[in-house]
């Protein structure tokens, strides 16, 4: 098991987003959760799921994708050093 395997859409942040990379061109491209979890077929998915029926954004390519969730980009200082 794994963080895909423990994880639905419901229990993500309705704000947040997921990133998908494309394992066929490389593209990348980003998915709100929000309208992830508005499709039918998703709602009640868990993320490894998800990532199955998720395609590459790029109408040529429409490969599969590996996906990775989006964490806040707040950067944080050096909080260790020297006593």
């Amino acid at each position: 098991m794994n963080w895909k395997t423990d994880l639905k859409l419901s229990d993500l942040e309705a704000g947040g987003r997921i990133e998908a990379t494309c394992k066929k061109c490389g593209l990348t491209h980003y998915e709100q959760v929000a309208r992830l979890r508005a499709r039918p077929d998703m709602k009640h998915l868990y993320l490894d799921e998800a990532e199955r029926l998720l395609r590459c954004a790029s109408r040529f390519c429409r490969g599969p994708v590996r996906i990775a969730l989006i964490h806040d980009d707040k950067t944080e200082g050096f909080a260790g050093g020297m006593a």
